[in-house]
């Protein structure tokens, strides 16, 4: 269990849910339950009397890539468009259809239907008649279904076509994203509108500016009184109040601002990340016709070359990690509480940054961040005019990016947590006049609906043109070249400078730059959490053939310094040494001895290139060795402490200095022999900490574990259960010879979301509950349904005693 869940018991994750919960106006539905689905091209299934019995019952947020095929089959396939780009899983077309019942005061009312996302190019149809179209598949857009909509029975259509191929990664395909029904009154606050900034604050005083357009669908103009509070985050405590009146004319707007001051306000920061919630009223002679809540945290950013980055002005150093959009076993599927999983995840790492790459982060991602205090780079695009791939969001940039750009902004600027944003990813057009002409463009549309946060870019070329789009920008993103930190200060001295992404291999030289250039502000590092597409970079790398790179069955990139399943890999070890973080002051791990690779692939391209960046050494926590007794093991052990010293079966090998010379790591050469390897820190002469391998027998049961034993019975809450083979003696089982074949079975108020292994290679179905242990773990995501209730799990693995678990689906 990790120090996270020790410390808090996931109570994070339970209130980052809650709180995201707020009602945001008058009235709103989340539209999750009673959709259903089917795959390919179909006349007339936008029609309102289309028979769509025969299709499958599916609960949103969805994604069909991951579903198991109609005869049963795993969806992988090797002959997709996508190929390794999309972990050899399909796109396609896709229909969804849901009913819509209003009452008559609703449907005469203000309606808004509201998806975070669709992946992609999605037309919406209402009673058969077309409401609308939106083509990229990772920003928020609503249709006014206001006059539109009747009272009784309404539906809803959605086409979603994913075109392969589009994407350099695993996308995902549908609705995959959370939809909703604002109903409000036709004078109401303009939900979009809303926006709250910080421009001053301390210990002793905030000031809070609020700005916001009200709206008046009636006949008539209205005098309007909008009362704004400031409130603790559980609406306890009123800690600021303004109150404004306005004249909104008849089937029209007025712009309001409001200035507040909070005393001794709780600043929202990395280690205390404190919350408040905006609370705004619409009266119309005293009777209220509107509500919104919008939470926020009162801080202050600041960045420059000659002191770095602060918030509310103390220096900070971002010790970051880049993420994909996907959850693994559940596709691309962004139920809330997957996505704050993984915000968790990096936390409990070490982690207090993300960037989200490349496309903007989803509301769960960034309400978890709030709530755990972390910093997000909020990122636009991985292209834009000129393409990646040959289905990319560059057919629609000219059309559409004004609009995705403003999606992005308004959606994420009432977070704490976003630090800056990232107007796109390694642009293949980067280092052209073109480039920076679009660089400006869409760094002043940001600054105009954000001035409070820099505009950053992830850029990749060392071409002596690229200074150009550098200028376009607050804070310069570093792909992968933090050999030019030092050259490009002399030149541009005023240039904040971060490594957006950065190799694993090399996570010692790029953390020094940070630590030792005040100009450098972080390290993002590729990648945080494992993922599925990019097949295979993470074992076999780039190379000049790098349209061979992940051959089938490769389907995850095999990079995270997480694994896919969330168990924190050598890498993130590492990673906390480095950062001096205090987690895990020392640990030991064996190098993988030759000939016992059980993952295959990378000898084939030994030829090519040998070193693979995107990999942290082939080190395991495992000292269980069968046939490789009395040879050398070379182990690696990985230390804040000033020194080491090893043991096999209590007896000692040595001692080692630790430091920034050795690169906090000692290195020992030890003769295989069952038992127990310990490693123990010293400071000043004592020990302070130790870790421990030891030698498995054979699987004699297993552990099993849940992040969250309560659940919402919302159709879209999930909780994570983890199966970790062990011995007699309850030691973890690694050796591959040992894993075993686990079945899950779920009944009650829930059903399995899917199972996943984090193996790179095991292209089984990840919906069927069955899985193979790798490395002795498997872990399986349970969701709840619409109704509250028990839900049983019962779970079998092969030679072992079944064991049954209860968790509890809660009315919301």
């Amino acid at each position: 269990m990790s120090k996270l869940m020790k410390c808090a018991g996931w109570l994070p994750i339970a209130l980052v849910l809650a709180l995201a919960a707020l009602p945001a106006g008058a009235a709103e539905r989340r539209l999750t339950a009673d959709w259903r689905f089917m795959a390919g091209e179909l006349a007339g299934a936008e029609q309102l009397d289309f028979n769509d019995a025969a299709w499958r019952k599916v609960a949103v947020p969805h994604d069909w890539s991951i579903m198991d095929k109609a005869d049963g089959s795993p969806p992988f396939d090797r002959a997709v468009a996508g190929g390794w780009d999309t972990g050899y899983l399909p796109g396609g077309t896709g229909w969804y259809r849901r009913d819509l019942s209003l009452s008559a005061a609703e449907a005469a009312g203000v309606v808004r239907l509201h998806f975070e996302a669709v992946y992609m190019d999605a037309e919406i149809w209402l009673n058969g008649a077309k409401v609308g179209q939106h083509r990229y598949g990772y920003t928020a857009f609503t249709l006014d279904l206001t006059g539109k909509v009747r009272a009784g029975r309404n539906v809803i259509a959605v086409r979603a076509r994913h075109k392969d191929p589009s994407s350099r990664w695993y996308a995902g395909s549908g609705l995959i994203r959370p939809v909703t029904l604002e109903l409000l009154d036709p004078l109401h606050i303009d939900p979009d509108s809303v926006s709250v900034a910080t421009p001053r604050a301390n210990a002793q005083r905030a000031a809070v500016d609020v700005r916001a357009t009200l709206r008046n669908g009636r006949a008539k103009a209205q005098r309007v009184e909008l009362f704004t509070a400031v409130t603790s985050a559980d609406g306890s405590e009123t800690v600021a109040q303004a109150s404004g009146r306005y004249l909104v004319p008849a089937n029209g707007q007025v712009d309001a601002a409001q200035a507040l001051a909070v005393d001794h306000p709780k600043l929202w920061g990395l280690s205390a990340p404190h919350l408040y919630v905006l609370r705004q009223e619409v009266r119309v002679g005293g009777v209220v016709t509107d509500v919104r809540r919008t939470r926020f945290g009162i801080r202050t950013i600041e960045v420059d070359a000659q002191n770095g980055l602060r918030v509310n002005g103390e220096k900070v150093l971002l010790r970051g990690g880049n993420i994909h959009h996907d959850n693994y076993m559940l596709g691309a599927a962004g139920l809330p509480a997957a996505d704050a999983r993984k915000v968790a995840l990096m936390k409990d790492a070490g982690y207090n940054a993300i960037r989200s790459s490349h496309n903007p982060a989803s509301q769960a991602t960034l309400n978890a961040a709030d709530e755990l205090g972390m910093l997000v780079i909020n990122e636009a695009f991985d292209m834009w005019r000129k393409g990646k791939r040959g289905a990319d969001y560059s057919r629609f940039f000219d059309s559409d990016w004004q609009q995705d750009v403003d999606s992005m902004v308004v959606s994420g600027r009432n977070h704490p947590s976003v630090l800056f944003w990232s107007i796109g990813n390694e642009i293949p057009e980067q280092g052209t006049p073109e480039a920076v002409q679009t660089a400006r463009q869409l760094a002043q549309r940001v600054r105009r609906l954000d001035p409070t946060r820099q505009v950053t870019q992830a850029i990749s070329s060392e071409a002596p043109a690229i200074a150009g789009d550098f200028a376009e920008l607050d804070v310069g993103g570093y792909n992968y070249m933090a050999h030019l930190f030092e050259r490009d200060h002399k030149k541009f001295p005023a240039r904040v400078m971060y490594t957006a992404e950065s190799l694993p291999k090399a996570a010692f030289s790029y953390w020094r730059a940070v630590e030792t250039q005040p100009w450098v502000i972080g390290d993002f590092v590729w990648t945080a959490i494992d993922y599925l597409g990019e097949s295979g970079i993470g074992w076999m790398g780039y190379n000049k053939d790098w349209w061979t790179i992940g051959p089938y069955p490769w389907h995850l990139a095999y990079c995270g310094e997480i694994d896919a399943t969330g168990r924190k890999r050598p890498a993130a070890y590492y990673r906390q040494v480095v950062w001096k973080t205090g987690i895990d002051p020392i640990s030991a791990f064996v190098a993988q001895p030759a000939g016992t690779q059980d993952l295959p692939g990378r000898d084939l391209f030994h030829t090519v290139r040998p070193r693979n960046d995107w990999a942290h050494d082939e080190v395991h926590p495992s000292w269980s060795w069968a046939g490789q007794e009395g040879k050398p093991l070379d182990v690696v052990v990985y230390s804040e402490f000033s020194e080491v010293e090893l043991f096999l079966n209590d007896q000692s090998l040595g001692r080692q200095k630790v430091d920034v010379g050795s690169e906090y790591k000692a290195r020992f050469t030890v003769r295989y022999a069952p038992g127990r390897l310990v490693a123990v820190g010293y400071k000043d002469g004592k020990a302070a900490g130790q870790w421990q391998l030891r030698t498995a027998g054979q699987p004699a049961s297993f552990k099993l574990a849940v992040d969250r034993p309560q659940l919402k019975a919302d159709g879209a809450d999930v909780a994570y259960v983890t199966v970790e083979l062990v011995d007699r003696d309850g030691v973890p089982i690694y050796a591959r010879a040992g894993d075993r074949k686990v079945k899950f079975s779920v009944t009650g108020a829930g059903a399995l979301g899917g199972a996943g292994n984090g193996n790179p290679i095991d292209v089984s179905s990840l919906q069927s509950g069955e899985r193979v242990t790798f490395h002795g773990r498997v872990v399986a995501a349970i969701r709840t349904g619409v109704a509250a209730g028990p839900i049983y799990l019962e779970i079998a693995a092969e030679g072992m005693p079944v064991q049954r678990m209860r968790l509890d689906a809660v009315t919301p």
